[in-house]
């Protein structure tokens, strides 16, 4: 059978009731026996926490930020109001330009109207009377000033798990109880819905090729990837599907594109696997090494970023060998309570340190300076 058949049989799957899925995942949590989990020394693991480690070194962390005009006199005289983050979950970031999902305002009166279910844009479920329960903000790191975009986050049903921003500025969103990701303009307007009931139920990760025009989504209940015509706006084929082994996955958290590939995490299969372009399997790594994975990342020196929500710490891996440990639980800088997402711009990491309302900003240590501590 040729590759495009595959593809096109995939799209005709027969996905099993929502309630079987849920139960499936909780059978396999309660059956799953915990791994032994190999340690760094005492004293290694005391050098690579805190403020500063071998491949990480902490610069700064965004917590309270300007609103309002961005004109000095304008705020002279209305006055310059504070914002402070209070449950950020996900980021993206781009030249001067930062998008970020809080889900920390969440409306005493939620009140719903039903829209119209067609497929034009107005084909946005449940949607706010208010200003909704995930509020998405544009910060602009050269005026270190923030503005709420008030029309997307009206559009999100509940948390956003995962942003990814285009090159024009626009911005993708994925929401979680809406079962779909969505498309804004720079300013917020609505532009496009990408959902499929049959493959996409809870939506954990996003990325998009504008080369090749497609929005790539990693659903968590079905354990795939969906890829949908960017213009379109439908489904085209999958990658990945529900099983043990090599390519394939059983609770997805994390998809990132990498140079000829993706990376994706996993909470009880293979806990870090590396697909080509087309997701076929070509490795994986972090097993026995990290427990919970929540958000990936990759340098430029090839390095890879894995949060651990077990032990809030982040795994560094090269060539598949853990080089570094960074963090522990805490409030301090270079410490993490619930890391939600990691996003690379130029040589800088941004890590969502969510439950301590911040992102913490590290700079990439060159890669000659990383000495491996485990083989």
């Amino acid at each position: 059978m040729s590759q495009r058949t595959q593809k096109k049989c995939w799209l005709t799957l027969q996905v099993a009731s929502v309630c079987a899925v849920v139960l499936l995942q909780a059978c396999s949590l309660a059956n799953q026996k915990p791994t032994s989990e190999p340690q760094l020394h005492e004293r290694e693991l005391h050098e690579t926490v805190g403020l500063s480690a071998k491949s990480l070194t902490y610069v700064e962390s965004i917590s309270t930020v300007g609103v309002g005009s961005n004109d000095l006199i304008k705020r002279m005289i209305a006055g310059d109001d504070l914002q402070t983050l209070q449950r950020p979950v996900a980021i993206d970031v781009r030249g001067d330009t930062m998008i970020i999902a809080d889900s920390g305002y969440i409306s005493q009166h939620r009140g719903m109207s039903v829209l119209p279910m067609n497929d034009s844009l107005a084909d946005a479920g449940l949607r706010m009377e208010d200003k909704g329960s995930s509020a998405i903000y544009r910060y602009n790191f050269k005026t270190k000033r923030i503005k709420q975009l008030w029309g997307a986050g009206e559009y999100v049903v509940g948390d956003v798990s995962d942003v990814y921003l285009a090159s024009d500025f626009s911005f993708y969103v994925t929401d979680i109880d809406g079962r779909r990701a969505l498309h804004f303009s720079p300013n917020g307007s609505l532009l496009k819905i990408y959902k499929h009931p049959p493959n996409i139920f809870r939506p954990i990760a996003i990325t998009v090729d504008e080369q090749r025009k497609q929005v790539l989504i990693a659903d968590e209940t079905y354990s795939h990837i969906v890829s949908f015509d960017m213009d379109k706006a439908k489904p085209i084929y999958g990658m990945g599907g529900r099983g043990t082994g090599p390519g394939k996955f059983r609770i997805i958290t994390d998809m990132i594109p990498i140079p000829d590939g993706y990376l994706v995490s996993d909470r009880i299969e293979l806990r870090v696997q590396v697909l080509d372009s087309e997701g076929n399997y070509v490795a994986n790594f972090g097993q026995g090494i990290v427990t919970f994975p929540t958000a990936l990342a990759r340098d430029k020196y090839g390095r890879i970023y894995v949060s651990d929500k077990a032990d809030s710490t982040i795994k560094v891996f090269k060539a598949g060998k853990l080089v570094d440990q960074i963090g522990t639980n805490g409030y301090g800088a270079g410490e993490f309570r619930n890391i939600t997402d990691m996003k690379v711009k130029d040589d800088q990491l941004y890590v969502v340190d969510s439950l301590n309302g911040r992102i913490q900003i590290f700079d990439f240590v060159p890669d000659n300076s990383v000495a491996q501590v485990r083989h």
